[in-house]
């Protein structure tokens, strides 16, 4: 089945920041990196101000600021890319005379590492400096490892040279950024060497923790490379190698003789490993622990958790040649083991260092000694200053320092004050996820963060409403009038006045006694300035309501007034007969128009001018007001009548937006109402559309039982939800100055809520800080409360949490009802089940069963254990009450200890009483013993090496379990409920390391959806058993084989996915239809998923059609916009898997010499091409282009998907199968030379619009309504 994946929230971990002049003037740039996006920050005015983002096709690894440095020009830094599929990038930025800011690719290319791909956490480290040359000039090297035991040197300018040479575009670029002379002296003239060159570190330096790539002028022009490693003894010492980067052979050879050849492990085995040479030890057994190495002009620093150690270049005129002049000072103690994790250089003479917990001091290097002693050296400590993050690097900029974490927020901070702030706001990594269902709507609840950054985040398409007044016991409420000070709540026949007055508590106040008309409902409040007197518009009239005294100015017979609206001084009514226009200024009747058709909603565009919806003729009519007289001015007709209507105000003009009693949503700009342009109706409900402007916020919200906010943007409008469970009505505060701005009225709550929306996004993320570790969660559904595991530093704490405490942070921070678990515990699940139940499959999930209990299991850890060998489950109900009534505890009921690594469990589909527990790497079934109630073990299967999840399902009539394994993929395990057995059924014949799955089930077969440790996703099909019993059974049962039908390269690990949506109604729901309209194409329920780097995201299954019109966009999309970088979008998608072919690591000699080896390494890179997925970022990029791109792009849309007939021989499944395979210029080719057949389109277009999808040939309207509507639901 194929899938759409979309991004709903980027990536917020920064794992690297470098600093440097990128725009070849004098303003200083920090960039960030964040997995795929970099982040640009320039100082200004004392702050950091953010200019762009650029999000390329890769996941990076490590970027480094690289110097070119003009003599005769400004200074010029550009910035070494390096990603996880072993891509490196030289990118420059150049900033546009219209203010835009351009990324120029310089360079681009796979590392020649003679290897295949290593693993994604095998690149430890990075660094970069330069080398001078004879002609004077100093140029940049990149040393950086992607493998144990070496490195590899990078030459910048030469891999820019060999570009400029081979391509005139990447010559024009060099014309943009640098000087003619400077061309022509480095990069023209540069002599052509090899760009990627490798070394091999000694024998002995088996860990290699910290690397520095020093270079001192007027000693040596080549720098040298100090290597901080530990032994085969764990003994620590810091190495020196001699480089030779900018010689030649010749010059090579004859330094190497005369250096220390004689060392027996300064030996070379890889070819062209000779840019490096090992000339000795400098320090040796220096703190065992220590981990960071910096070099400085005067010296080096060698940093660990206890220690920090100074070795200075100088040696003292007393001491002996061979000695070296080391300084030590003690770490402060901060109460725990921290490492150091990072450090700068201060313009001060001062070293930056942080450790891993946020702590921060400053080392100064001073000379103690004058003359014989001038070389004597002390190290003076700062005062320790925590910062609330947990650092990852470094960056200097100006006065500021940007301390990037890829766990907790990126901060800049005033290295000379100490004074810090939130730079890039980040939930931290994504540990569990639960899917919260409350009818149609559904929540994603996420354990995210680490340590005192953690907690638990709220993940959903809906606004959240701060409530901060809650009436309860309202019910019947028609409309809220609000003017100044005034309320008025109306009834069915009557009113109800009441006065309210904002500060640090909102009192609310009802006149008993006042001159307003209470004994009708109230439609319509407001002020006169002119009169100090109020206008209350009723069902009977306008009354004029003064304190003293209150009189109807004008009065209508029947109490017939059914709709009124006011807006600059004018207020416009109806009654079933007319429609009258009163003014505020004067307080009279200026004029009336009688009418043929009722009027069903009317809005106030100004004080000269309104806008009206009839019944019967579903026309939308423009009327103004000229010399006391209305006249018609234009008009244009909906498809069906309008009940609501409201004007949002943009920047590009203000929009209409009508609300239809079909459920269909009208949007024009106000300033086209009446021209010729074909109106745009949108479906967003199956019901009638009321809504209610929220002023402040540009945005609509549509009333009703699931209510939207309709967020209006330049083009058309995006959907998401409000965190209440309906709104029926709603009021505008009037008063700028109160921090209540709306009072919304849930019918099914009874409730009246005065409060604010904060931020109107279509994504809204709820933190929820409990500072502590959230490990696991789990919402159950019979009882409607979460189960939390939370990690602190001493043990483990469980915690029942239910809706209404999330809401309160504080009551959960000083919750004294949590389960405590062991020191030396560990939660690893959290499941619920019924002790003894029938596990029916068509009842699973279901509430309100007494005997519903809450399984956890434990694991018992110790410091020598890698795996833990002894275990537990224990089982725990729910109940009310405890300390305090209103919360939730879990009561302890049970335990079984087991032996192993528990890792997870589920309930036994269709199976009385048992469960299944993963068990290192085995699946094991327990039974429930009522006699003894416990629960007994039964049957056990090995699987693989640890099973991390395990998802029961059902196939006919037959039970299975799905076990994913950390190392071999899934199985498909047969249940005998009969014999108790367990079997294999079938497997993935791949070796994938699965972080987490789940299951989706369609009648003929089950997609098993899941993400690997190289940041995959992939899904494999199990097809349904025959269920024909005449044929007589097998005599031995035989494993299948998955085959795999969708894979994709995501860029980021996912560490849980759950079928579940952040969209505010479900697309699979029994509460709320959801019309096909919205969601085309929509084929199953929709996986939400969390990565480790803070993102989330959603992967739909769609038709086969629909995938066809989606992936043609995709691949049209990516065809004409350039890659950014150089990083390729085709390439980037690839999945990738260590070991797979890099590089040079493809022998093209033997294609050459071999005619069967082009067929096999043809193979071999077709196992590793996307299949069956195509990326919505992408697609979305649509909406965004010029229209000459989108004019380009529909063309080679329309050429990919007519590649396809209906009448072919190819069916659809196999065609978008092979999509990814195929290339546009191929197609192009083909389209040339044989024009299709028109008959072949007209059955293309029918297969199209039974999906009601846009069809051939496609236009730029209708593919970008298309992309609205399922952006809409992702």
């Amino acid at each position: 089945m194929p899938y759409v994946v979309c991004t709903s929230k980027h990536p917020t971990a920064v794992n690297g920041a470098v600093s440097g002049y990128f725009f070849g003037n004098k303003e200083r740039i920090v960039l960030l990196n964040r997995l795929n996006i970099i982040s640009l920050y320039s100082e200004s005015d004392q702050s950091l101000k953010h200019l762009v983002d650029f999000h390329l096709f890769a996941s990076l690894r490590f970027v480094e600021s690289i110097p070119l440095c003009d003599p005769r020009g400004p200074e010029r830094h550009v910035v070494f890319l390096l990603s996880v599929k072993q891509e490196v990038s030289i990118v420059a930025f150049e900033r546009l005379d219209s203010g835009k800011i351009d990324m120029i690719t310089l360079y681009h290319g796979d590392v020649e590492t003679h290897f295949h791909q290593g693993r994604v956490n095998d690149a430890t480290w990075c660094c970069s400096g330069v080398y001078g040359t004879p002609s004077g000039s100093l140029l940049p090297v990149v040393l950086f490892s992607l493998y144990r035991g070496g490195c590899i040197a990078f030459d910048p300018v030469g891999a820019i040279a060999a570009d400029s040479r081979a391509s005139k575009g990447a010559g024009s670029a060099l014309a943009k950024l640098f000087q003619e002379d400077y061309i022509q002296s480095v990069f023209k003239k540069a002599k052509r060497r090899p760009i990627f060159s490798h070394a091999n570190f000694a024998a002995s330096e088996l860990d290699v923790r910290s690397v520095a790539l020093v270079h001192r002028s007027g000693v040596d022009s080549a720098p040298f490379l100090l290597v901080l490693y530990a032994d085969s003894s764990s003994k620590t010492h810091v190495s020196e190698y001699t480089t030779y980067f900018g010689k030649n052979d010749e010059q090579r050879h004859t330094e190497k003789a005369t250096n220390r050849s004689w060392i027996p492990d300064a030996i070379n085995l890889l070819p062209a490993a000779d840019m490096i040479q090992r000339k000795g030890l400098l320090l040796t057994n220096v703190e065992p622990n220590a981990c960071l190495l910096h070099a400085v002009p005067d010296g080096f620093f060698v940093i660990g958790p206890q220690l920090i150690t100074f070795s200075s270049w100088k040696v003292s005129t007393t001491q002996p040649a061979s000695s070296k002049n080391v300084t030590t000072v003690d770490v402060p103690h901060f109460g725990a083991y921290v490492e150091p994790v990072c450090c700068t250089a201060l313009p001060s003479q001062e070293l930056l260092i942080l450790f891993e917990d946020g702590s921060c001091v400053k080392v100064t290097v001073k000379n103690d000694g004058d003359g014989l002693h001038s070389g004597k050296y002390t190290l003076v400590l700062s005062p320790a200053v925590r910062l609330q993050t947990i650092p990852k690097c470094v960056a200097l900029v100006g006065d500021f320092c940007v301390v990037a974490s890829h766990l907790a927020n990126t901060l800049w901070a005033r290295w000379r004050t100490s004074e810090s702030g939130v730079l890039v706001s980040n939930c931290g990594p994504v540990f569990d996820i639960t899917v919260a269902l409350d009818g149609p709507r559904t929540g994603v609840f996420a354990g995210t963060g680490v340590d005192h950054n953690g907690g638990l985040s709220f993940v959903r398409a809906a606004v959240s409403v701060s409530r901060d007044v809650c009436i309860s016991d309202f019910q019947d409420v028609r409309c809220v009038c609000v003017s100044h000070d005034i309320i008025i709540f109306s009834f069915p026949g009557y009113s109800r006045i009441c006065r309210y007055c904002v500060g640090e508590t909102t009192v609310l106040e009802e006149l008993i006694s006042s001159t307003f008309d209470t004994s009708r409902e109230t439609l319509l409040l407001t002020y006169s300035d002119e009169h100090e007197a109020f206008l209350q518009v009723t069902t009977a009239g306008v009354r004029i309501v003064k304190p003293e005294e209150g009189s109807y100015l004008f009065e209508c017979a029947g109490n017939g007034i059914e709709h009124a609206h006011a807006n600059e001084g004018l207020i416009v009514f109806s009654n079933p007969a007319e429609l009258n226009a009163f003014s505020v200024r004067e307080a009279a009747h200026i004029a009336n128009l009688h009418q043929v058709h009722e009027t069903s909603c009317l809005w106030v565009l100004s004080g000269s001018s309104f806008l009206t919806g009839e019944w019967g003729t579903c026309a939308v009519n423009l009327y103004a007001l000229v010399d006391r007289a209305v006249q018609h001015k234009a008009c244009f007709n909906c498809s069906a009548t309008p009940c609501s209507m409201c004007v949002v105000a943009r920047p590009e003009g203000n929009r209409l937006l009508v609300g239809l009693l079909n459920g269909y949503v009208v949007d024009v700009p106000v300033d086209e109402v009446g021209s010729s342009t074909t109106v745009t109706e949108t479906v967003v409900t199956m019901q009638p559309v009321r809504l209610f402007n929220l002023e402040s916020h540009n945005a609509v919200l549509c009333l009703g039982e699931v209510p939207l906010i309709l967020i209006v943007t330049e083009t058309r409008f995006q959907l998401t939800g409000v965190d209440l469970n309906d709104v029926a009505l709603g009021a505008v505060i009037p008063n700028p100055n109160s921090p209540l701005r709306y009072i919304l009225f849930s019918k099914t709550e009874r409730a009246l809520i005065f409060g604010n929306i904060s931020n109107v996004q279509k994504l809204n993320i709820d933190f929820i800080g409990l500072k502590a570790t959230v490990t696991r969660l789990k919402f159950m559904p019979w009882s409607g409360i979460f189960v939390v595991s939370i990690r602190r530093t001493d043990k483990d704490q469980l915690l029942a949490v239910t809706k209404q405490e999330t809401l309160c942070p504080d009551s959960l921070l000083e919750n004294p009802t949590s389960l405590e678990l062991l020191e030396n515990e560990r939660c690893v699940f959290i499941e619920s089940t019924v002790l003894g139940g029938s596990n029916e499959w068509s009842s699973c999930g279901d509430a309100g069963n007494k005997d519903s209990v809450v399984l956890i299991g434990t694991t018992f850890v110790f410091p020598h254990e890698q795996l833990s060998r002894s275990s537990r489950f224990t089982w725990c109900t729910v109940e009310a009450g405890g300390v305090a009534p209103e919360r939730a505890t879990l009561r302890l009921q049970g335990r079984t200890d087991v032996e192993g690594a528990l890792q997870c469990c589920c309930s036994v589909p269709n199976y009385a009483g048992r469960i299944a527990l993963g068990i290192s790497g085995c699946v094991a079934l327990f039974s429930w013993n009522p006699a003894d109630s416990t629960f007994v073990p039964e049957e056990t299967i090995r699987v693989g090496t640890i099973v991390t999840r395990i998802v029961p399902t059902v196939q006919g009539d037959t039970s299975y379990i799905v076990a994913c394994d950390v190392r071999h993929s899934c199985f498909f395990i047969r249940v005998d409920t009969i014999q108790g057995s367990l079997s294999i059924a079938a497997r993935d014949p791949e070796l994938r390391g699965v972080m987490d799955g789940t299951v989706i089930q369609y009648p003929s077969h089950h997609d098993t959806c899941f993400a690997d440790d190289c940041f995959n996703f992939f899904s494999v099909s199990h097809t349904t058993p025959s269920t024909d019993s005449s044929e007589p059974p097998p005599s031995t049962i035989t494993t299948q084989r998955l085959r795999t039908t969708a894979q994709y390269h995501i860029g980021d690990l996912i560490t849980a996915m759950q079928q579940g949506s952040f969209a505010p109604c479900s697309v699979i729901n029994d509460f709320v239809p959801v019309p096909m309209a919205l969601v085309p194409g929509v084929c199953g329920p929709q996986i939400a998923y969390g990565t480790s780097h803070g993102a989330f995201g959603t992967i739909t299954p769609v038709t086969n059609e629909t995938f066809l019109l989606l992936k043609s966009i995709e691949i049209s999309v990516a065809a004409v916009l350039p890659p950014l970088g150089g990083f390729c979008h085709s390439s980037y998608r690839e999945v990738l898997c260590a070991g797979q072919e890099r590089g040079m690591s493809r022998n093209t000699s033997f294609e050459v010499l071999n005619p069967k080896a082009a067929e096999v390494m043809n193979r071999r890179r077709q196992k590793y091409l996307p299949k069956c997925v195509c990326s919505g970022d992408v697609v979305e990029m649509f909406l965004r282009m010029s229209d000459s791109e989108k004019r380009s792009t529909i063309k080679l849309a329309s050429d990919q998907i007519v590649r396809w007939s209906p009448s072919s021989n190819t069916s659809l499944e196999e065609f978008v199968g092979n999509m990814d395979s195929s290339s546009l210029k191929n197609t192009a080719q083909v389209n040339k030379v044989s024009p299709h057949k028109s008959d072949d389109i007209n059955e293309l277009n029918a297969v199209l619009t039974e999906q009601s999808l846009p069809t051939l040939p496609l236009t730029v309207e209708a593919v970008s309504e298309f992309i609205r509507n399922i952006q809409r639901i992702q």
